[in-house]
């Protein structure tokens, strides 16, 4: 990767988030400095930079501004950051802006997987015991209702008029289905809900997961389906999951 130091001029609110480095509690012996920008996810933006006093660099991911309307909770996904962190599943922060503006993470040298890596049963086999773990962490949260999570991106859809005939009879073919998956007694589990190649880290400790901020405990066959659909028990999750990733999708152009 290019060391842009010296080239283009970092992005004028990177800059301004950098700037209360010293309130970040780190041993820095100065300003840190762009690197370069990782172009890795759709929701954040991902900057490395250099960490003078450290023995390695920093990433400083700025968080979605309207987090919110893609069904984020910060908070949230802080608390399951710590303990996926303490279960040996990912990278741990350095240190967490109180406005949740940014987050500030070790710079792990690796790369994400690719799709065909993804699609490798012997690369997918190395997923399987980190699943194990994660769906055995408790976390003392309700358990995620799937109907409001999808009613809360219909409604603002609704609202910017992207929503045409076909889809809203689509929907509310499947809109009863749905009320009656979450009202059925299935075991939630801790899941990460965004299972994708770009969100899992190849580096020389091990694997790591990534972008934990739409994981909640929920139905755990949502990540068996992403690693492996012929494993899934639940056949629901499969047609549930295409309405989730369809409708974020529609959201992205007006989540700003």
């Amino acid at each position: 990767m290019s060391d842009t130091r010296g080239s283009a001029a970092p992005p004028a609110d990177l800059e301004a988030l950098v700037d209360t480095w010293r309130d970040w509690g780190l041993p820095l012996g100065d300003r840190p400095r762009l690197v370069e920008r990782i172009e890795a996810g759709r929701t954040n933006r991902n900057y490395r930079l250099s960490a003078p006093g450290l023995s390695h660099d920093i990433l400083l991911r700025i968080n979605h501004p309207a987090g919110e309307r893609l069904g984020i909770d910060r908070e949230r996904e802080r608390d399951i950051l710590l303990r996926t962190v303490g279960a040996g599943l990912t990278r741990p922060f350095l240190y967490w802006d109180p406005a949740h503006r940014f987050v500030v993470f070790p710079f792990l040298p690796g790369r994400a997987w690719t799709d065909a890596e993804f699609r490798d049963a012997s690369q997918r086999e190395r997923l399987w015991p980190m699943l194990e773990r994660l769906h055995a962490i408790v976390l003392d949260r309700p358990r995620r209702r799937y109907h409001d999570y999808l009613r809360h991106y219909w409604q603002q859809l609704e609202q910017a008029s992207r929503i045409d005939a076909a889809l809203e009879r689509d929907w509310r073919e499947f809109e009863p289905r749905l009320e009656i998956f979450d009202a059925s007694p299935w075991p939630a589990r801790l899941v990460h809900h965004d299972l994708i190649p770009e969100n899992i880290l190849e580096t020389e400790e091990g694997l790591y997961l990534i972008d934990w901020e739409y994981a909640a405990p929920g139905h755990p066959d949502i990540d068996v389906w992403t690693i492996d659909p012929s494993a899934v028990r639940e056949p629901f999750v499969a047609e549930m999951m295409g309405w989730i990733n369809g409708l974020w999708e529609r959201m992205m152009p007006i989540a700003e």
